[in-house]
């Protein structure tokens, strides 16, 4: 078991950075509810944050050129503005109502872009992506989760796909710093204990799995990548929730 929970997190990690060098998001929508189910809620969330920072960053400058910086401000400016208040409460909060948190945000988040998909009317405006980096920099500090926030968003806004796919990598970097910053601060320290061979490994399976991503996006139907994300994030949320409610009921 000491090995197999460390291999897991890594297999994990190279599975999030190929979907997320993929889509564009999915990073933490993929990690987050399976992590906290194998190393604990706020030690899970922690490690979701902290490794969201590198992906991105190693996507950054392959498209540099179509960032919507303007967006990137008003996203990530409330993000930063409703951290300190969601750290506050993921610090302060037991682990079941955690768990339970993360499974709420990442079912509803994907239940509602579902049905917003089917909407035809466009919002994009200075008060949807104010409600967007609320939503995004909330779900990032106390579940590991803004996927649903900007997914929501890029849905009503009707986002082009290679500029959301570029535009969030900024936003997931700043939001992660942010995110892992103010929680170390309130915590001082809630990183898991992992051997050294897996963070080695997390850092490579990241490394790897952006080629893999770039190497499978020439050739895999992006909705079927989609779909795939959503499979993965419902099965994971409902072990979260299942694993929520046990320890709050017993």
């Amino acid at each position: 078991m000491e090995i197999l929970i460390p291999a897991a997190v890594v297999g994990l990690v190279l599975l999030a950075a190929v979907i997320q060098r993929l889509v564009g998001l999915g990073f933490g929508m993929v990690m987050a509810p399976f992590l906290v189910v194998l190393i604990g809620a706020h030690e899970g969330v922690m490690l979701v944050n902290f490794l969201s920072i590198f992906a991105p960053m190693l996507v950054l400058p392959r498209i540099w050129s179509e960032i919507e910086w303007r967006k990137v401000v008003w996203v990530g400016l409330p993000a930063l503005a409703v951290m300190p208040l969601a750290a506050w409460v993921s610090v302060n909060s037991p682990s079941g109502p955690l768990y339970v948190v993360v499974a709420a945000l990442v079912i509803t988040g994907l239940i509602t872009s579902m049905l917003l998909s089917r909407i035809t009317f466009e919002a994009d405006g200075a008060t949807t992506r104010v409600f967007a980096g609320v939503g995004a920099g909330a779900g990032t500090v106390i579940a590991g989760v803004g996927g649903p926030a900007m997914t929501i968003y890029a849905v009503v806004a009707r986002w082009p796909v290679m500029a959301m796919v570029a535009t969030l990598q900024p936003i997931w970097i700043l939001l992660s710093m942010g995110s892992f910053g103010i929680k170390w601060a309130f915590d001082d320290g809630a990183l898991p204990g992992l051997p050294g061979w897996a963070w080695a490994g997390s850092v490579a399976a990241i490394i790897g799995g952006i080629f893999i991503g770039e190497w499978l996006q020439r050739r895999i139907d992006e909705a079927l990548v989609r779909r795939l994300v959503l499979i993965l994030a419902f099965l994971g949320s409902i072990m979260a929730l299942i694993t929520g409610l046990r320890l709050m009921l017993g």
